[in-house]
């Protein structure tokens, strides 16, 4: 599948085109940057074909499959572009900052007849379907309460597209989001009710401090905290009657080697399992298994609306 590459940005160079390049059956064949940086990354990836603007690389017809890295805001009007263009999509997270949003792209990508995929790598990792198996086996017995941390730190005196809340930025899109996708994914429920706060930056109007609380339908609560102003940390616990289930390197298992670590703790004692998985090159292969085979991605599609439901939820809570 010869894949376009809509701007330059980090995610992009750092995961996106390394894990295309890791990935049997994907070819980085061009990239379009509107900032001029589309030869200097063609020359670090050996990408055959650039462009200066998005519109040329989308008409291109060589091109089927486009990943969208722009800044947050930009996401839904690239990717109803892409799919009027005939190319699949796979955009990066969040896709879109409302409920209505989503369901256009996702609207625009039906009509067109191509395929849609919100890329939230971290849960193509294998860990989180080990731990799926250890709750499903009664492992740590009767879930009561899930808790997601996800924050790093950066330096604030130079522009960091982060902190703008004009394209998106904050911690609760940024990071936070994994955490209530997660949860939400792991256990397969709506959500009843939202209760949040924030440290909301003065300059900025955005959260560099976010701390949300979900209740579930079935009792089941769970606490989200993600932030810019902490140590580095992207964990979740499952607690449950009979034991806790502890996923150290839950987001970002490519910084420890691809190697996810939990920790199960029940009455039993104490067992930790590793489950090793390049999380970026997995997305990318689901992504073109499903294009290749005619497969719908709905069920990702429905965690993406479900999601981004609460996302809305907890944004009006810390803003207010």
């Amino acid at each position: 599948m010869k894949w376009g590459i809509l701007s330059a940005a980090n995610i992009a160079r750092k995961a996106i085109i390394p894990a295309l390049l890791r990935t049997e059956g994907a070819e980085v064949y061009a990239a379009a940057s509107q900032s001029g940086k589309e030869r200097e990354l063609a020359e670090q990836f050996e990408i055959p074909v650039t462009y200066n603007n998005y519109e040329e690389l989308l008409n291109d017809p060589e091109v089927e499959a486009v990943y969208i890295p722009l800044p947050n805001h930009l996401h839904k009007h690239w990717t109803i572009k892409a799919a009027e263009a005939g190319k699949h999509v796979l955009c990066e997270k969040p896709a879109a900052l409302t409920r209505s949003d989503i369901l256009d792209m996702i609207e625009a990508c039906d009509r067109h007849g191509v395929h849609f995929l919100e890329a939230f790598m971290y849960q193509f990792h294998p860990q989180h379907q080990k731990v799926k198996s250890l709750i499903k086996n009664g492992a740590i017995g009767e879930i009561s309460l899930v808790r997601s941390s996800f924050s790093f730190y950066f330096d604030r005196e130079s522009y960091n597209i982060r902190l703008d809340a004009d394209k998106g930025g904050g911690a609760l899109w940024d990071v936070g989001c994994y955490g209530v996708y997660s949860a939400l994914h792991l256990l397969n429920k709506e959500v009843k009710s939202v209760k949040a706060a924030a440290k909301i930056d003065p300059m900025a109007k955005v959260d560099t401090t976010s701390s949300a609380t979900l209740l579930l339908e079935n009792g089941v609560v769970v606490q989200v905290d993600c932030s810019f102003d902490s140590a580095s940390r992207n964990t979740y616990e499952v607690i449950g009657s009979k034991g806790v289930i502890t996923v150290h390197n839950s987001y970002r298992p490519d910084k420890k080697d691809h190697q996810g670590k939990i920790t199960l703790e029940n009455n039993e004692g104490r067992q930790e399992f590793v489950e090793s998985g390049d999380q970026y090159s997995l997305q990318v292969q689901a992504f073109m298994n499903a294009v290749n085979n005619g497969e719908s991605l709905e069920t990702y599609r429905k965690e993406t609306i479900r999601y981004i439901d609460v996302m809305e939820s907890i944004q009006r809570e810390i803003l207010t």
